[in-house]
């Protein structure tokens, strides 16, 4: 056989070969499905953003694999800045900013849930923005004040004897002040309110106003 023949023949080859190997190249694209190492609450209190978040993944997995398959690009890592390629790459990060916000909110859930709180307390920190013991401390301070407005005339007297004066011989007594804890208000709480009313810049007359107990229960 002839040398250019041989020649021809290997070149036909050749070709045959590189197109076979691009289009296998095309339908079979590279590891393409995200994945993450966080840990996410699949027990969320609304199943609607777990269903979500794993249709993102899904959309965002045939994404990259139509642009690898019909287009050619890889728009994880993509090798050229044409128009077509830049348009599927922002395409790309939109789907991915979806997977990414939807996993953060799992993710917290899960850590929340890690160190002890239900769905009912993660709904209220979503919600109001406080952790458990912040919301605990909001409802303490409502029912001490209802207090207060049930209460209020009974407690200016020395002598008298309440459920409120025991709340506020609570709140002194946690800031340092010396008086027993009996709910009566006696010449120690008295003396220990105007002290306290003395140092928060508030009329000392060591009665329970309305300006005293809120600066109590700050």
């Amino acid at each position: 056989m002839k040398p250019i023949i041989i020649f021809l023949l290997l070149c036909i080859l050749g070709f045959i070969s590189y197109d076979f190997y691009k289009d296998w190249n095309r339908f079979h694209a590279p590891e393409y499905h995200y994945q993450t190492d966080a840990t996410i609450d699949n027990d969320y209190h609304d199943p609607a953003v777990v269903m979500d978040y794993h249709a993102a993944i899904q959309d965002l997995n045939s994404f990259i694999k139509l642009q690898w398959t019909a287009n050619d690009i890889d728009v994880r890592l993509p090798e050229d800045d044409d128009l077509e390629t830049t348009l599927a790459v922002k395409h790309y990060s939109q789907k991915l900013a979806r997977v990414t916000y939807l996993e953060q909110k799992l993710v917290q859930s899960a850590s929340y849930k890690s160190n002890g709180w239900n769905n009912q307390q993660i709904i209220d920190f979503e919600n109001n923005h406080s952790s458990p013991e912040e919301i605990k401390t909001i409802k303490q301070k409502s029912l001490i004040k209802q207090l207060y407005n049930n209460h209020w005339e009974n407690s200016q007297r020395i002598g008298a004897k309440n459920v409120l004066i025991f709340e506020i011989q609570k709140k002194l007594i946690a800031q340092g002040y010396d008086m027993s804890l009996d709910g009566v208000f006696a010449k120690a709480t008295m003396e220990a309110l105007a002290n306290f009313e003395s140092k928060n810049n508030l009329f000392p007359d060591g009665k329970i106003d309305v300006l005293t107990f809120e600066a109590l229960l700050k």
